[in-house]
Order: structure tokens, then sequence, then C-alpha cells
């Protein structure tokens, strides 16, 4: 839908060609609706078309309207850029710039899941690496038993050294997935981490409401980590608040809360969020859900759904995709514009220094003088065929006249011009004729 609204935005800059006017006061409207255009647009080669098309267009109407067609089209050309090619810029510019920030976040959010990841490998080695070494262990057992017969014996040698080499393979995938030994005591209940943080000096305390859920491993880990997790940043980020941990059946499962009232004093300083992804990480492998944010007391809240049952580990499905990395810059239609730029500012400074007559110059020149004498206050060149004015004096009885710019200002785009009139190498008359 902005495709159009770029086409009137570049297109307005024809009206220099068809109304023969410097186009100064379309300046505002035309960068009114480019800008907004290069924000929401999403395909450059479509804008570059617009503009092509126009600034043929402007050519077009230049060689068949007016009676100086390459100063028109120069006039279309420098509206064209200055008034809609560079707030379209501007626009795409400010948009690739959001998206790369929203790249940028997706890549830490990333990052953040990434690492919970390897938290989970390592809580899987725990788990898993603990069961396997009981079964070792009583595979030993059992070889040693005196009431067994060797075929027995044998056969419970071969399960301890299978749950051995099994102990072995887990702990090689997990350093392949970025996983260590974790640094918290094994099967350690949520009751018992509440503990240690309570003997820490944390003013905690936990509530179970209903019965206690009956939770897999995977999701007995990830009630943990949401816990272990929302104490740390209790005690970083509201340090002497109170904070209770609930832990409630529902019907849609059983919630874990973790509530902080609000701080005694400020830390100064806020986190990164990161902590919080890798939490919802978590949670959504283990099949749940969480939610994280500030309560209207002034407090914080992290609350985490997780579902009953024993069954297998189920992923939620996939976090939402990160934005698309695939964008257009906008350099080629900025590299043109300036280029033009650039030849317009070369042709402004040859026609001004080439056809520019001095204003205290024309001052100078009398009637009656020569036309050798006039010749020596004049520039090289002069315009050529007469220019566009508002009102044309009459000319003198069969006089020649030439035309200059009046001025030698280069920053002066659209000057008036000087008249020289000549009968038998004569100056009869001069004027100063504003253009139109």
């Amino acid at each position: 839908m902005w495709a159009p609204v770029l086409v009137l935005s570049a297109g307005l800059s024809l009206s220099v060609a068809l109304t023969f006017d410097g186009g100064g006061w379309l300046a505002v409207p035309m960068a009114v609706l480019g800008y907004p255009a290069g924000r929401r647009m999403t395909s450059v080669p479509l804008a570059l078309r617009v503009f092509g098309a126009v600034l043929c267009t402007g050519l077009a109407l230049a060689l068949w309207r007016s009676p100086d067609p390459f100063a028109d089209w120069l006039s279309v050309l420098f509206v064209e850029f200055s008034a809609s090619v560079l707030p379209w810029s501007l626009g795409r510019y400010q948009r690739l710039r959001a998206e790369q920030r929203e790249h940028e976040r997706a890549a830490v959010a990333e990052q953040a899941r990434l690492r919970e990841r390897e938290r989970i490998a390592r809580d899987v080695h725990d788990s898993i690496g603990h069961e396997l070494a009981l079964i070792a262990l009583h595979g030993g057992a059992l070889e040693l038993a005196a009431d067994l017969t060797d075929e027995q014996k044998r056969a419970a040698g071969e399960v301890r050294a299978g749950a051995v080499r099994a102990t072995h393979r887990l702990h090689d995938i997990v350093q392949v997935f970025g996983g260590a030994a974790s640094l918290r005591p094994a099967d350690e209940s949520i009751d018992d981490l509440v503990r240690r943080a309570s003997q820490a000096g944390l003013r905690v305390r936990l509530r179970h409401v209903g019965t206690a859920p009956a939770w897999s491993p995977m999701t007995r880990q990830a009630a943990h980590r949401v816990v272990q997790e929302s104490l740390t940043n209790a005690t970083r980020h509201a340090p002497g608040a109170p904070v209770t941990v609930t832990i409630a059946r529902r019907d849609d499962g059983t919630r874990v809360e973790v509530v902080n009232e609000p701080a005694a004093r400020s830390d100064g300083g806020t986190g990164t969020g990161l902590g919080l992804i890798g939490l919802a990480e978590r949670v959504r492998l283990a099949g749940g859900r969480l939610s994280a944010g500030p309560r209207p007391d002034g407090g914080w809240a992290v609350t985490a759904v997780l579902a009953d049952g024993t069954g297998p580990w189920r992923d939620a499905g996939p976090p939402d995709p990160a934005p698309d990395g695939r964008r257009w810059i906008a350099a080629p239609p900025l590299g043109v514009g300036l280029a033009l730029v650039v030849v317009l500012a070369v042709l402004q400074v040859v026609t001004v220094t080439r056809t520019g007559l001095a204003d205290d110059r024309f001052a100078d020149l009398r009637s009656g003088l020569t036309r050798a004498d006039v010749d020596r206050l004049l520039p090289p060149d002069d315009l050529g065929p007469a220019p566009r004015v508002l009102a044309t004096p009459p000319r003198p009885e069969d006089a020649s006249c030439v035309y200059y710019l009046a001025g030698d200002n280069l920053l002066d785009l659209d000057p008036d011009a000087y008249q020289l009139c000549f009968v038998d190498d004569v100056l009869v008359a001069k004027n100063r004729l504003e253009r139109a």
C-alpha cells in the first residue's frame, strides 16, 4: 500500500516541467510522503523503479513542453532527490536500524536459550548419571553374591559394565553440548533449596497448597530452576525484601510462584533479562509456560505453570521465530542521489562561472559603448536563446540581444537574467529580466 504513496511523493516533482516553477513549495508534502514510505516499504527495487520512472517522465515532459528542457530536467532531478529520495532514504535507514536492533535482541535471547539448554544437559547428566551409578552398584553387589550361579554373576557383571559404559557416553554427550558438572546437590528438592537460602540469610518462606505434584524428572528440574533463579534475582535486585515461594495444585497444572515484596533499598541497577529468557526456555521445553513482571505494590512475581504427570518429556513447540535477517540497504538510491547532486553542483559551478555577469560589471555598462569595450566586462559565454521571463521589454529596432545570468553567486540556483541589446555593435539597451 506504500508504493502509491512513494509514487505521489516522487511524482510531485514533475510540476517543475508541467507548471514551469521551481517546485520549492512541494518539498514539505513530498518529504511528508517520502519518509513514511521509506519506513514501511520492503522492496527497494520497486522504489528504484518508481524514482527512475519519474525521472524518465520528467525528461519527456521537459522535451515536449519546455523551451529549455535541459534546465527543467535538472530541476526535476534536484527536486525529486532532495524532497523525495532523501526523505525516503532516511526512513529506510531508520527501518534498517530498528530491524538490526531487533535482530541483535533475538540473537541475545537465542544465546540465553542455548545456555539454558546446556544447563538442562547438565541436569540430565546429574539425574540419569545418578540412576546409572545405582544400577552399576547393584550389579556389582550381585556379582559378589554367594548364592548366585556363575551364569547369573556373569549377567550381573554385564549389567554393571553396561551401566558404566552408559555413564561414560552420557558424560561425553554432555561435554559435546557444553555441559559441566552441576554445583548443586543431586536430587535437591525445592524444600531443600528454600531451606539453604533461608540459612544463608534470605527472608524466604515456602507454602504448599494441595497435594504434592507428580512431576516428571524434567519438570521437577524446571521447577527447581525457576525457584533457584527467582531467589537469586530477589537477592540481587531486592535485597532485604521478604520472598514467598508457593507451590499450588490447580486445574491447569501446578503453579510455582515466587513473589518478593518491594525492595527495602535499591540495588542501583536493572538486570539484562537473560535469566528470565533462559527460565522461559526451560519451562517451555518442559511443556509449561512462564510469566514474570512487576506487582502493583512495587514487588516482583515469577509464575510458572507446569503440567503434572510422570509421562515422557515433551517439547512445547519452537519459540517465536527470530526476525527475518534478509534486509535491503538504503545505500543504492542514496549513493546514486549523492552522485547526481555532485553532477548538479559541477554544472552549477560551470554555468555560473561561464555565463554569470557580476552585478558591479553590469552597472558599469552604459549605452553607447562599443561591442569591443563591452566584451571586456562580459563572461566567456552567454545563455544562448532567450530564457523564460515574466515580462519581456520591447526590443530596439534592428537590435540583436544576448543574455547572461544576473550575478556570479554559486548558491543562487535560479537567478534573474541580464539582457544586452546591440545595434551595429553598439550597446543600445540593457535590462534585468525576472525569470519565470
